[in-house]
């Protein structure tokens, strides 16, 4: 396009990707933690494979967690073993299938800077952290609240980090003063 008869200059093929140049882009997003939490999540997306493929070996893991001795599970009998394997082979099939949606929002939404996209991880990992948690210590099972304490770490630390970058200082000061007068 010409402007008072003068040929615009060619721009570099480089600056012309639309995800670079896009207005909705957050610039400053870390790509450390971003590429982080891809990491975490398709460890989550291997897990919750393996439980559904893998149901002894996985069997095994969390009768070693939970008990201290690989095949205790086995000592419940048939009826009960064969739950527990039907039970992790669907926990494993939603725990994939959560981080399916993870990674989607990630790779989409969460590199572009959208402010839902983080609410969208935190709340999901709030949310499980919670339920899950609270019901390891109702069952008298510490082990995997430590489990899923290590976990949420791994996602609430990338979190904190680029809490700012996706909701700005003035945001973040008016949460906190907010906070304060409750």
């Amino acid at each position: 396009m010409e402007m008072n008869g003068i040929p615009e200059p060619v721009k570099h093929r480089a600056s012309m990707n639309p995800r670079q140049n896009s207005s909705r882009r957050r610039p400053g997003v870390k790509l450390f933690w971003r590429k982080w939490m891809v990491v975490v999540t398709w460890g989550i997306i291997a897990a919750g494979v393996s439980m559904a493929v893998l149901p002894e070996t996985m069997n095994r893991f969390f009768s070693l967690l939970f008990f201290f001795i690989p095949d205790h599970y086995i000592s419940f009998g048939e009826p009960a073993s064969g739950y527990i394997t039907f039970a992790h082979g669907m926990l494993g099939s939603a725990t994939a299938g959560w981080g399916i949606a993870m990674l989607g929002v990630l790779y989409g939404s969460f590199r572009e800077g959208s402010r839902k996209a983080w609410q969208a991880i935190a709340y999901s990992v709030a949310v499980w952290f919670t339920l899950n948690t609270a019901v390891s210590f109702v069952y008298g099972l510490w082990q995997n609240a430590i489990l899923n304490l290590i976990i949420a770490e791994l996602y609430v630390i990338p979190l904190f980090a680029t809490f700012r970058q996706f909701f700005g200082k003035s945001e973040a000061s008016a949460t906190q003063s907010r906070k304060k007068s409750q």
